[in-house]
């Protein structure tokens, strides 16, 4: 009992110390993510190198196919590059298993994880704003060996319980259970890094032989899978495709390594005796970079059809600006500002589209679907991580803003009843309204062709123009009803009419005006590199 405690708790450390060092390494590298991901994604082979440095920089697999769903449905990857990147976070997973084999089991760690986690909890505490991440991150990375170590003392005495060599046979179902033991441990501990480390752990001790710990790794690197299956599920078309091509590469990876096991653990065995390394966790990691690596080359090679294959999976389906709140990048600061404010460009946009038609053709209409869209942009922005840099700050405030002017955009639309017999009957207000409807079509065509300054220049001119002369016409038409006589109630109900007019104009400018924040932010912060 003593030892499946001592089992248990090692798992359980290691998965504490692994989140909290993937969310401190995600929160330190997070505001370089997005432009790292930008810079190195241009092709296949860049997009691999990307994933692979981000999996080994964060050490989550999991997390990288997250946050690449996440960046592509936010469009700022595309589904070739979010291939790319996927491929390499596989690659990338595989440098846990080198930490664990050529750290934790050279050297005793447990003389350090103690003062590791004791500082790291101290600079979180202490320091909340300028170390907190550097402390969470470190604690993590105490907290995780602290767990192999645990693990360790409990595998050494497992062999006295249960005879592992019974799942050695010759019989081929021995290699599809241990498969299946393989999926089954990732699935369980919801990490494919700690399924590896355990059974890192359990050849290290001895209770597994290295046949069978190859195949277990093989069976972890097919389960890790399941996650990534789940985080598409009622996801977006580029979400669901980015998961179907992680699914399909490891099991396209698993079962050529499978295939040709037999001969892969003859090359490791040439190169550790090469290298004259007689550790077999290091032979392990060696192995399981190995099927990686040839995993990446096969995928390569017939990557046109792959990219086919997924795209008959997980056909083409008309989409909106929910494509780009996938949840999976909230965590990221930068990317989940980035998300939200493409969503808002779409929905101001259509926005713009039913304002036209409602102005021109002084109609009722529908603006549910923008509203629900605000609304989800409002809950997304607040999942947003707090932000670690004053340029993300900003950035932040300056999307609220925009999410602010545009639901009183469409508050002052909806109003539209109260003021259409004015439009119709009064000329000059008639006149206003088709100005205000020519702004609306310019916003639709420079946010297509991402005209930003012209847009900002266009709406800022005429929103002052509008409010300028609604100063003026409200003094003279209060001044008509004494001189001429006009009808009190109708001038007034006019002068309302043209303040609800410089409303619009207003809105529409200041929505566009805080998204365009956003650029003038990012290429500040450029120009001061």
């Amino acid at each position: 009992m003593e030892m499946l405690g001592m089992i248990l708790g090692g798992v359980g450390l290691f998965l504490l110390g692994m989140h909290l060092m993937t969310e401190g390494l995600k929160a330190l590298a997070g505001n370089a993510l997005k432009d790292l991901l930008r810079k190195f994604t241009g092709g296949t082979f860049s997009s691999v190198l990307s994933g692979a440095f981000i999996t080994a920089l964060i050490q989550s697999s999991s997390a990288t196919t997250f946050m690449t769903i996440g960046f592509v449905s936010a469009g700022l990857l595309t589904f070739s590059q979010s291939i790319g990147v996927i491929i390499g976070a596989n690659v990338g997973s595989t440098s846990t298993g080198w930490i664990v084999s050529a750290i934790g089991f050279q050297i005793k760690m447990s003389v350090l994880t103690l003062p590791l986690i004791g500082i790291g909890v101290l600079l979180k505490f202490l320091f909340k704003n300028k170390f907190e991440a550097h402390g969470i991150a470190l604690a993590g990375f105490g907290l995780l060996f602290l767990g192999i170590d645990v693990l360790q003392n409990g595998m050494g005495n497992l062999p006295a319980f249960i005879d592992f060599h019974n799942f050695g046979g010759v019989q081929w179902w021995w290699t599809i259970v241990l498969v299946i033991v393989g999926i089954i441990l990732t699935v369980v501990l919801q990490s494919s890094s700690a399924a590896v480390v355990t059974t890192l752990t359990a050849l290290h001790t001895g209770a597994i032989d290295f046949h069978q710990a190859a195949i277990l790794v093989i069976g972890q690197n097919v389960g890790t899978t399941v996650k990534a299956f789940l985080a598409a599920m009622g996801g977006t078309i580029a979400a669901k495709r980015t998961a179907t091509a992680h699914i399909l590469f490891n099991l396209i990876t698993g079962v050529v390594a499978l295939l040709f096991l037999h001969w892969l653990l003859q090359i490791v065995s040439l190169i550790t005796e090469g290298l004259h390394i007689t550790d077999l966790a290091v032979a392990l990691a060696i192995f399981h970079t190995l099927f990686n690596m040839i995993g990446v080359v096969v995928v390569l090679s017939i990557l046109p059809w792959f990219k086919i294959l997924i795209k008959r999976i997980v056909p083409d389906q008309d989409e909106n600006y929910h494509q780009f709140l996938d949840p999976t990048v909230a965590s990221v600061g930068p990317i989940g500002i980035e998300a939200s404010k493409r969503a808002m460009i779409q929905i101001l946009s259509s926005i713009s589209v039913k304002a036209q038609n409602l102005l021109l053709k002084k109609n009722a209409v529908d603006f549910s679907k923008e509203e629900k869209g605000l609304q989800e942009v409002q809950e997304f922005l607040t999942a947003i991580a707090n932000p670690n840099t004053h340029q993300q700050y900003e950035e932040h405030v300056g999307m609220i803003h925009s999410l602010d002017h545009g639901e009183r955009l469409i508050r002052a639309l909806k109003e539209s009843e109260d003021y259409m017999d004015a439009v119709k009957t009064d000329q000059r207000v008639n006149e206003l309204v088709g100005q205000l409807a020519d702004i609306f079509e310019e916003t639709i065509d420079n946010i297509e062709k991402n005209n930003w300054d012209h847009l900002v220049e266009v709406t800022e001119h005429h929103s002052f123009a509008i409010a300028e002369l609604r100063k003026q016409d409200r003094q003279k038409l209060f001044e008509s009803t004494v001189t001429d006589q006009t009808n009190i109630q109708s001038v007034i109900k006019i002068v309302q009419t043209i303040h609800w007019i410089d409303r619009l104009a207003y809105h529409l400018w200041r929505a566009v005006h805080h998204l365009k924040s956003q650029e003038e932010i990012k290429l500040m912060k450029r120009k001061n590199k």
